[in-house]
This record gives C-alpha cells, sequence and structure tokens, in this order.
C-alpha cells in the first residue's frame, strides 16, 4: 500500500542516468506483468537520446504538463501494444469486449511505475501525444492483424 499511495506523478527530474541494473529491474517488473494468456501485447522501447526525447516531447501539445518531463528525464520508457493478440484465440475475441490490449498496456504500466517508485525513481504517464508521429520518430512498425 505504501507504494501505491506514495507514488506520485513527477515532471521535474534529475540528470543523473538510471543505472543498467535498475532499468534491468524495470523491465523485469513490466515482463512479469500479469496479462490476458500471458500473451504480453506489449513491446517496450527505451529512449535515453537528447535528440530522440526532444523530437518525442515535440508530439505533446504544448500546454501538455508534462513537456519539459521528457527532454529533462535521463530516459523515456515507450510501452507498445500489439493489436489483435490480448483477449483474442486463434485470431477471434474471445468476450464481448474484444481487445483487452489497453487493460494489459495499463497492468504492465502501473507495474513499471510502483517498481520505480520502489527503487527511488519518478515518473509520469503521458498519453496525450501525436500516436502516429511517436510511431513514425521511433520506427515502430505498423501491424495489422
Amino acid at each position: 500500500m505504501d507504494a501505491i499511495k506514495g507514488r506520485r506523478s513527477i515532471r521535474k527530474y534529475k540528470p543523473d542516468p538510471v543505472p543498467e541494473e535498475v532499468l534491468r529491474t524495470l523491465m523485469e517488473a513490466v515482463r512479469w506483468t500479469p496479462s490476458w494468456a500471458n500473451t504480453q501485447c506489449w513491446e517496450v522501447i527505451i529512449v535515453k537520446e537528447s535528440v530522440m526525447k526532444s523530437a518525442l516531447a515535440n508530439t505533446l501539445t504544448r500546454t501538455n504538463p508534462s513537456l519539459s518531463s521528457m527532454t529533462e528525464a535521463p530516459l523515456v520508457v515507450v510501452l507498445c501494444g500489439r493489436k489483435g493478440v490480448s483477449g483474442f484465440k486463434k485470431g477471434e475475441a474471445t468476450t464481448v469486449k474484444g481487445d483487452w490490449l489497453m487493460f494489459d498496456i495499463g497492468l504492465a504500466m502501473q507495474s513499471l511505475c510502483l517498481v520505480a517508485h520502489s527503487l527511488g525513481l519518478g515518473t509520469v504517464i503521458v498519453g496525450n501525444f501525436d500516436h502516429q508521429r511517436v510511431a513514425e520518430i521511433l520506427g515502430v512498425p505498423r501491424i495489422s492483424m
């Protein structure tokens, strides 16, 4: 409960790099997150380069309170979801809710944020951005199911 109650959206970051061991622990938390039939319908992209972080920041609206966070944070973690995987069996949706992608991605993000908090790192979840431009910047393939 301490982690859940204590975690906050942090928008000001120290420039200190995140040690590789800590980054591996964060990725392990995402890997162990429960998902529909253990489909793990996500891919994770870690962005450390200033130029890439600036490009990502330019996909946010100018009034987004996390605008400067994107460039100031030592790294940006991007969770990408694979459509048509979670909640599907043999290519067919198994419930009336269809794709469980957003549910599973939310669980993975929560795991990431809570473990980061437990390790003394701050996080902020940013969802209001130009998704198509981010996909282009990061070279995320467009997968159709």
